[in-house]
């Protein structure tokens, strides 16, 4: 009996002997028996979502008053405000502008500035005053970064709709009930932002316009690509 006992645990001797030889990756592997130590690593992922976000921007003054017999031609009045865009979108955002009315400057049904009336489908490259007894309002824009202007208002540095640049106080088009695209942007925001600007004229060529405050009723609006 003691002979058939040991030959039995001799042949489970040879036979665990075996499978750990044979099996040598279960005895290695992480948590598994061994005589360690072992290692395994994960990787840990959280997604984050594209956002986006646009400052209030403060109303506009112009710069002072139009006599509403004579006008003030050769002399344009002037506003400017800016909004700050952060998205953290990697293809960017595209901004829009559009007056509620048409025209967009007015004092009521009777009373208002014309639209302005670019001499081509582009804007113009200079302001250019209205005919006798007219008046109008316009626009032109200046991106922080020269590049995210719309093909349209860039300039060659004497006509637009055609360049890279974006001089200053160039390209006024007319302020539109249907959003036109003004900022188009690839990329994502630092922190900070982008701060777009906007500025406006108003110019009377001795149109008979009648006492008040004209309003135009402007919107912009980013919506990431």
């Amino acid at each position: 009996m003691k002979q058939v006992i040991s030959m039995f645990a001799i042949v489970s001797l040879l036979a665990m002997g075996g499978f750990m030889f044979f099996e040598p990756t279960l005895a290695g592997a992480a948590g598994g028996p061994g005589v360690g130590p072992y290692s395994d690593s994960i990787v840990t992922t959280q997604a984050v979502s594209s956002e986006i976000s646009i400052s209030a921007a403060a109303d506009v003054t112009m710069s002072s008053p139009i006599p509403s017999i004579t006008g003030n031609a050769g002399a344009p009045r002037t506003g400017v405000t800016t909004w700050t865009v952060i998205t953290g979108n990697t293809t960017g955002f595209t901004l829009t502008l559009n007056a509620s009315t048409s025209p967009a400057m007015k004092l009521d049904g009777t009373y208002n500035f014309s639209d302005y009336s670019p001499a081509t489908s582009t804007p113009d490259y200079t302001w250019t005053s209205p005919a006798s007894s007219q008046a109008e309002f316009g626009y032109t824009v200046e991106p922080a970064t020269v590049a995210d202007t719309i093909a349209k208002f860039k300039d060659n540095g004497t006509i637009c709709g055609t360049g890279s640049g974006n001089t200053v106080d160039s390209c006024w088009y007319n302020a539109s009930v249907t959003p036109e695209t003004i900022i188009n942007r690839s990329s994502d925001t630092l922190e900070a932002g982008e701060i777009e600007t906007v500025k406006f004229r108003t110019e009377s060529n001795a149109k008979y316009l009648r006492e008040g405050a004209y309003v135009a009723d402007i919107t912009v609006t980013a919506s990431q690509n």
